[in-house]
């Protein structure tokens, strides 16, 4: 059993595995790793409720991490309730994802340098986008805003090179390029907005 593994095993007791080879507590509320190799896409099982912090960045052995490169796609199902800080972290081959309607905050480094990242979809009942959540994601290029967000900590779109447009509803934009930082805001534009 590798250290993560172990460490899992301390925190949650019992650990099962889907068919792909994602790590999940005995109950199946908790994604605690994604798989590792073989994969492009990648469906979270229906009835997860949380994905845990790292569990895209890799297995640690020996403080070595090693991140699932081949996974390009991931569904959330809606059942996902709550995101930890870090949770797709240096997913770097990720180029797509999409999200639980039920999540009410993107947290902190989420995705932090996800690097081929090309566009996010933000659910509607977000209301928080906390520091960092999207920094060093080089490729993304669009990112969509529900009416919901009326917060976006600093540093979320931080160093986003790739970057042409924040779509934020009709009647919206003063109030989005408010809460950006002067890098970002100047990609706000009113559009309609895919939920």
């Amino acid at each position: 059993m590798i250290e993560k593994e172990k460490q899992y095993f301390e925190q949650f007791g019992e650990t099962i595995q889907d068919e792909h080879g994602g790590l999940y507590t005995a109950d199946g509320v908790w994604l605690l790793l994604a798989p590792i190799g073989r994969h492009k896409t990648y469906r979270i099982k229906e009835g997860t409720q949380v994905i845990a912090s790292h569990s895209f960045a890799g297995k640690s052995e020996s403080d070595i991490t090693f991140n699932p490169s081949d996974i390009e796609e991931v569904e959330v199902p809606d059942s996902v309730v709550y995101l930890e800080g870090y949770a797709f972290e240096q997913c770097q081959d990720l180029k797509s994802i999409k999200l639980s309607q039920s999540i009410r905050v993107i947290p902190f480094y989420c995705f932090w340098r996800c690097l081929s990242l090309e566009s996010i979809v933000i659910p509607k009942k977000v209301s928080i986008i906390e520091a960092g959540a999207f920094m060093w994601c080089k490729s993304l290029r669009t990112v969509y805003l529900p009416n919901s967000v009326w917060e976006i900590e600093e540093g979320a779109f931080t160093s986003c090179e790739s970057l042409e447009k924040i779509i934020v509803p009709h009647g919206t934009k003063d109030r989005f390029v408010a809460m950006l930082d002067e890098e970002s805001a100047r990609f706000v534009v009113e559009e309609d907005v895919i939920n």
